[in-house]
């Protein structure tokens, strides 16, 4: 569970990116792109802090997925389209794709801890979000509560 916790919020360095993103436009440009090639640079996208390199890093999965009909890259590039919209806090997105996993692949462990985190994370985000709720809506019952009663004194 901790490994799943870190590749979650794994950060890679922006001279990575561009590192990768050399190779990829070189071999794109010389049309000698791999599905490797894509798939590194996809890799390396979705573990920015920039929501933009995410975004893309999904979009050149998707396509990844869309273009093969071998069932192992076929899982692959589902996990790593979870691993990418959960870092984009796009939880139900992510929990999607991991059950298309889990539907061929019950016991698949890896896609298994990754949905147990992202739910765990749900969980506390919205628990967080209602006590932020809560406490708003107090705050607002407060104010008026103290408004009325200054009314009533006059």
């Amino acid at each position: 569970m901790e490994e799943t916790q870190l590749l979650l919020d794994d950060v890679v360095q922006p001279e990575e990116i561009q590192r990768y993103r050399a190779v990829y436009e070189k071999a794109a440009e010389a049309k000698q792109l791999t599905d490797q090639n894509k798939f590194s640079f996809a890799y390396c996208l979705v573990r920015s802090k920039v929501k933009s390199d995410v975004r893309y890093g999904l979009q050149l999965l998707r396509e990844l997925y869309d273009g093969t009909r071998n069932d192992d890259a076929k899982r692959d590039y589902l996990y790593y389209l979870a691993l990418g919209n959960a870092r984009l806090n796009e939880y139900e997105t992510a929990l999607k794709f991991l059950d298309a996993i889990l539907l061929i692949q019950p016991g698949n462990h890896q896609a298994k801890n990754l949905k147990e985190e992202i739910t765990r994370r749900m969980t506390r985000e919205g628990y967080v979000g209602m006590g932020i709720a809560v406490g708003a809506g107090a705050l607002l019952v407060g104010g008026l509560t103290a408004a009325a009663l200054a009314l009533l004194k006059k």
